[in-house]
């Protein structure tokens, strides 16, 4: 009979070496899920031996754009591995399964955590890389896949958030819409490589040139809207004018080539929609100004009228 050796199985065995990193499975991080509410499937981590506030100040650490939560609305910490929450004497009170708490609570994996009227989150543990894919998937529903700002979707709900803060705050709020110009010719001349070059390249100098409070998404094709807190319809105005000679300024490489370009904007405030301050009226006065914008030639900026 053939030996092992000669049928190719000698008695040598060979050693296989996994050299990836190890992935963490335990789950011990404690996170905060948004379930219901402005910011559905936003995570937030709670770490070991620190406290976290909750509500609608900017200087919480947990923020919450809602107008039932208050501006320092509850604590949470993790002492020696449980997690305590505690209300901070809100005017709409804590809840935890539904039940209004008094005292501090020590939460369990699978509580219902809710602040005030609508904001509803999941307390849960995972493993470190469970926290990763779900702030993954928190990013991905709010971007645009292509050149990372925000999606039309997010953009409006966020729209809808800033108009009830300008309520609130009786502030003014306004939006620049935005269109690149002849993006067409883009895709004809050089290819729909060359329009995603663009589209990215507008978004990254758009992103630059507006202020950090500011809301940039993209509406949808080559349009992009942003979303001013505090800013009336000149102010804006002025922003528009900066954003286009900015974006008429830019070279956008693409392989050998620099490619160039211009953008027409709409500019509209709460204050030009005619008492009418919801999210559509407000877009349309926009729009409608973009397109006296583009039939007065292009490559400016139309803020009245």
């Amino acid at each position: 009979m053939p030996t092992d050796e000669e049928n190719g199985h000698g008695s040598a065995k060979t050693l296989i070496v996994d050299t990836r990193p190890a992935q963490s499975h335990e789950r011990s991080v404690g996170v905060l899920t948004v379930v219901g509410g402005l910011e559905t499937g936003r995570v937030f981590a709670i770490a070991a031996g620190h406290e976290a506030t909750l509500g609608r100040s900017e200087a919480c650490a947990f923020r919450f754009d809602d107008a039932s939560v208050s501006g320092i609305h509850a604590r949470i910490a993790c002492v020696a591995g449980s997690h305590i929450l505690m209300d901070a004497g809100s005017t709409n009170g804590s809840y935890v399964n539904d039940a209004r708490i008094t005292s501090h609570v020590v939460l369990k994996d699978g509580d219902r955590v809710q602040l005030g009227s609508s904001t509803v989150l999941r307390f849960s543990f995972v493993s470190e890389d469970e926290e990763k894919s779900l702030r993954r998937m928190y990013e991905a529903a709010l971007r645009d896949g292509l050149t990372g700002v925000f999606n039309r979707k997010h953009l409006e709900e966020r729209l809808d958030a800033e108009i009830a803060y300008a309520h609130r705050r009786q502030t003014e709020l306004s939006v620049v819409m935005l269109d690149v110009d002849h993006f067409k010719r883009v895709n004809d001349t050089y290819g729909h490589l060359a329009g995603d070059a663009v589209l990215k390249g507008v978004a990254e100098t758009l992103l630059r040139t507006i202020r950090s409070e500011d809301v940039l998404g993209r509406y949808g094709g080559e349009e992009f809207v942003v979303v001013t807190r505090g800013i009336a319809v000149t102010g804006a105005h002025l922003l528009a004018e900066r954003l286009r000679a900015t974006l008429a300024a830019t070279k956008i490489p693409f392989g050998p080539t620099l490619l160039t370009l211009t953008a027409s904007a709409g500019v509209a405030s709460l204050g030009c929609c005619g008492g009418r301050t919801d999210k559509t009226t407000l877009l349309s006065v926009a729009d409608a100004r973009l397109y006296r914008a583009k039939q007065a030639g292009r490559n400016r900026v139309v803020a009245a009228g």
